[in-house]
């Protein structure tokens, strides 16, 4: 029972840590802190040669596969308690639902670039003030694909509490720099929009636009970090142009990873069909971070690679947009304009009828009158 208190405890407790996580991965010299403390740790993560932080604001190497890298990493007790941190590697990834950099959680055996990160020691403890310098390896696989791989070194630190049920609680904060591999050969930036929906929200005013939704993920399907304009526009029938608008930029969108989009729009016209295209145009990343300069596994400068080919992919989706209320109103007309030709037609057959009727006492009354003469006169007669 203890041991699924303490896991559950640990997936609620990395939760609240990814917060911190996104702002401590912006940069490599970054402070963390776990605010629970009466006496906080506070530390920072940074790249570093043998003498110290070296001003690199993250790992950047571009290499060739086969190669191994030599590298250190500082890690710097700001607090004031000794601490242990706990060291290791993992592999990047980005939060689906915002795009967000982050790192696979500790429980998650990392796959990739993560798991070439070999560090001297997977732990540290540390006086208050204290820096260490720690040597790390990072071996890339002989049959390692081109192009980009994105990993971390973490520094964490665990605590654990009570709360009062007497649950226990486990709370890791992360902090730690990003590693940035370029290995060589052909680099194909590609994305692609997944599960492509929409749907409609009929207007309540039926001379009004409703609103119309597009729900999709931008996957990265290619081998290189990319950020991703978006743009999604929506046709009625006959191609008619309803809107053109701008969904936004992702940024530092990593290889294989998925980044869901939601979007609304109101004001559109209730067109009876309404095709919507989503247009995804991949360019080079944008993030400060992300553009260290690139070294060799000797440390030396590495030539950037030139201009990549980007290029731009649509998908189209396709929904009902029925204007219910007007059609109920024009029901309603229909209805009404019915009712009163029919009383009109009614009232008209009547009106026939009446006079009809009129006519035939009028001649049955005047042939009454000429026959009354001539009955009078043929009794006389008689």
């Amino acid at each position: 029972m203890f041991v699924s208190r303490v896991s559950l405890a640990i997936v609620l407790a990395m939760g609240l840590a990814l917060a911190p996580l996104a702002s401590a991965f912006a940069s490599a010299t970054t402070v963390g802190s776990v605010a629970a403390d009466p006496n906080p740790a506070r530390w920072s993560v940074q790249a570093a040669n043998s003498s110290g932080p070296d001003g690199r604001e993250s790992f950047a190497y571009a290499v060739n596969p086969g190669t191994q890298i030599n590298d250190y990493v500082a890690v710097s007790n700001q607090g004031t308690t000794a601490q242990t941190f706990t060291l290791y590697g993992t592999d990047a990834v980005n939060e689906y639902a915002t795009g967000a950099f982050s790192l696979l959680p500790s429980s998650t055996p990392p796959k990739d670039s993560g798991s070439w990160v070999k560090l001297s020691q997977p732990t540290v403890t540390l006086q208050p003030g204290i820096q260490a310098r720690i040597p790390f390896t990072m071996l890339v696989p002989s049959d390692a694909t081109p192009g980009d791989h994105t990993a971390g070194i973490v520094a964490s630190v665990t605590q654990k509490s009570t709360d009062k049920k007497g649950k226990t609680i486990v709370l890791e904060e992360r902090v730690g720099a990003r590693i940035y591999l370029d290995v060589s050969g052909a680099l194909t930036p590609r994305v692609a929009a997944v599960g492509v929906v929409s749907g409609f929200t009929s207007p309540w005013n039926p001379f009004g636009g409703g609103s119309s939704g597009v729900d999709y993920a931008v996957t990265n399907v290619g081998n290189s970090r990319v950020d991703v304009t978006q743009t999604v526009s929506i046709r009625g029938l006959f191609g008619i142009p309803l809107a053109t608008f701008d969904a936004g930029r992702l940024r530092n969108v990593l290889p294989g990873q998925s980044v869901h989009t939601k979007l609304d729009r109101s004001g559109i016209a209730p067109l009876f069909l309404l095709w919507s295209t989503v247009t995804l145009k991949p360019i080079a990343p944008t993030d400060r971070v992300a553009q260290s300069s690139l070294r060799k596994a000797d440390g030396s400068p590495a030539t950037p690679r030139g201009p990549a080919t980007y290029k731009t992919v649509s998908s189209e989706t396709l929904t009902g947009a029925i204007p219910w209320t007007l059609l109920v109103l024009v029901l309603v007309l229909v209805g009404a304009v019915y009712l009163l030709a029919r009383y009109v037609a009614h009232t008209r057959e009547r009106l026939y009828e009446a006079i009809d009727a009129a006519s035939a006492d009028a001649r049955e009354k005047a042939l009454g009158e000429a026959r009354a003469p001539q009955l009078t006169k043929a009794g006389a007669d008689q």
